[in-house]
């Protein structure tokens, strides 16, 4: 094992030996466990990344003028519902 998986194993062992309430006699688990979770994310980091460019450039895109909806009543009167609690 190299070196600074090691290291990286190691500090991350730590972390979860601080985080359990009851830690004493865990240090064979502790130690698999950061091994596990570093594997995982080094495995995650490796599979290819999804190209996401299509979604953005759909929520980039803004709706031409004649697509957008007009909105019942004027725009700078309260809704229906703000007008009755100020009549009560």
């Amino acid at each position: 094992m190299d070196k600074e998986l090691e290291a990286r194993i190691r500090t991350r062992a730590y972390h979860i030996w601080e985080n359990d309430p009851s830690p004493e006699g865990k240090a064979d688990d502790h130690w698999e466990e950061a091994r596990r979770q570093i594997e995982a994310e080094s495995a995650a980091a490796q599979q290819e990344p999804v190209d996401q460019s299509v979604d953005r450039d759909k929520a980039a895109r803004i709706a031409p003028e004649g697509q957008l909806q007009e909105m019942p009543g004027d725009a700078n009167e309260p809704p229906e519902r703000d007008k009755r609690q100020r009549a009560e």
